[in-house]
């Protein structure tokens, strides 16, 4: 992902609403991002998903794909600890200046130094893998993280939920459809495009399946368009 245009977002003043996402080859709207959400404006509502962090009930978290830190301050409140893992060095200062622990890095290369309780990926985050095809590369990655009991808090967008809109790879059977490229707008400046997950409910579950992990408990907002999943390891036999 190009943070190039999130880094400049979150150090300068902009108006609210200034930053926005881009689907390539849609008529979707440009999507607003929570700038101010995430530069922790007094009086912003949470996005919808942060209800998520209700499946976190205790133990040490990592958050993958921090941002500037929102969940993990949410967490300490309720006397959960944990640290994130983000690329953008400027939410990385966000968050550290807000007291929220974090590491700069790619949550595709970054190994803990021990097992945990629970692994995030909120804010529509498994849209990080990237394709379905990295998907469950990318599942296995964070449970890599977990202890014999952790689990994985995940929320995506939908795309089979979407307005009828066409998204790129919609006509083309040979491409899921949820595989979709975007990039941020800022004002009159746009970033590169990167590739980005937008995986339907069943999909995520067979997916979890055929990688050794199980669905346990849903949540869906928005009348479906984003949805949530806690996830956990099969049980061996």
């Amino acid at each position: 992902m190009d943070d190039s245009l999130l880094d400049r977002a979150l150090r300068c003043a902009h108006r609210p609403g200034a930053l926005f996402v881009e689907i390539e080859h849609s008529t979707l709207p440009a999507m607003p991002q929570p700038l101010e959400w995430w530069k922790r404006t007094p009086g912003v509502s949470d996005p919808v998903d942060t209800e998520a962090l209700d499946w976190v009930r205790g133990g040490y978290v990592i958050d993958a794909g921090c941002g500037t830190g929102r969940h993990l301050e949410i967490l300490a409140r309720r006397g959960v600890r944990g640290h994130g893992v983000e690329v953008s060095p400027a939410a990385v200062s966000l968050a550290k200046a807000a007291g929220v622990p974090c590491v700069r890095a790619d949550v595709f290369s970054y190994e803990p130094s021990n097992p945990v309780d629970a692994v995030l990926a909120l804010g529509g985050n498994g849209g990080l893998a990237g394709t379905l095809e990295a998907l469950p590369g990318f599942l296995l990655r964070l449970s890599s993280w977990l202890n014999e009991t952790g689990r994985i808090v995940l929320t995506c967008s939908d795309w089979s939920k979407l307005p009828p809109e066409r998204l790129n790879g919609r006509d083309s059977p040979s491409r899921y459809p949820g595989d979709v490229r975007m990039r941020f707008r800022l004002g009159d400046e746009v970033g590169a495009w990167f590739p980005w997950l937008l995986v339907d409910a069943e999909t995520l579950a067979q997916v979890c399946s055929s990688v050794g992990l199980r669905i346990v408990d849903r949540r869906a907002w928005l009348g479906g368009v984003v949805h949530g999943a806690l996830i956990e390891r099969v049980p061996s036999t």
